[in-house]
């Protein structure tokens, strides 16, 4: 191998290593900035108030939104929470601009929330898009016919954006079912399939070709 094949080989390999780390940092940048740029006016009009001085220590902003994020969970738990926050989302959706935004961002946060990936029962393959072709999908319900059949509803998400996909119909009979946790189904889904986990059937338990 000449150097300068060399060289590109091993420069791929480390650009494939930094680029998730450099982009996990900025995200954690972008956010972390945004709160103090919009925390830190409010500290210091509240400390100029008190003390007749502006006192701000970089950080504050963001261990504010730690406990303001923590508050709203705890009355997002509680009955009277949740009808104050239905009360609000509807207001917010009666605003022509703003629903938009809030239904989209809403729709992608609640799509892989706790309680919608614990309704994701069991991991199969289903043909997808047409006979012949597979896709990794997630059954969410079973429903039994009056023939006796038993008809499974499927999601089926779509890569590398697994919060968007397909709901499919499909006969229990003609899916496959796969013996690997949902996790892992979703990690090889947002990874393009090349992670490194083994798809195997449970009826037969070899491995998927």
């Amino acid at each position: 191998m000449n150097v300068t094949a060399h060289m590109k080989k091993k420069f791929i390999a480390g650009l494939f290593v930094l680029i998730p780390l450099i982009v996990t940092i900025y995200v954690i940048y972008l956010v972390v900035s945004s709160v103090e740029t919009m925390i830190s006016p409010v500290v210091r009009n509240v400390t100029f108030q008190i003390t007749g001085r502006e006192i701000y220590i970089p950080g504050t902003g963001f261990f504010l939104f730690i406990i303001i994020t923590y508050i709203t969970g705890i009355v997002a738990s509680n009955y009277m929470g949740k009808r104050l926050l239905l009360y609000g989302e509807n207001l917010l959706k009666k605003i022509p601009f703003v629903k938009g935004i809030y239904g989209s961002v809403k729709d992608m946060t609640n799509a892989f929330s706790a309680e919608k990936i614990g309704s994701f029962k069991e991991v199969v393959l289903a043909e997808f898009p047409f006979q012949g072709r597979y896709a990794i999908g997630f059954v969410t319900r079973r429903t039994h016919m009056g023939d006796g059949k038993t008809l499974c509803s499927v999601f089926i998400p779509t890569t590398p954006n697994p919060t968007s996909g397909y709901l499919i119909m499909v006969c229990e009979e003609e899916l496959m079912f796969l013996e690997i946790p949902v996790d892992d189904a979703l990690k090889h889904i947002v990874s393009l399939g090349t992670s490194q986990i083994e798809l195997t059937w449970k009826e037969k338990g070899l491995p998927i070709s």
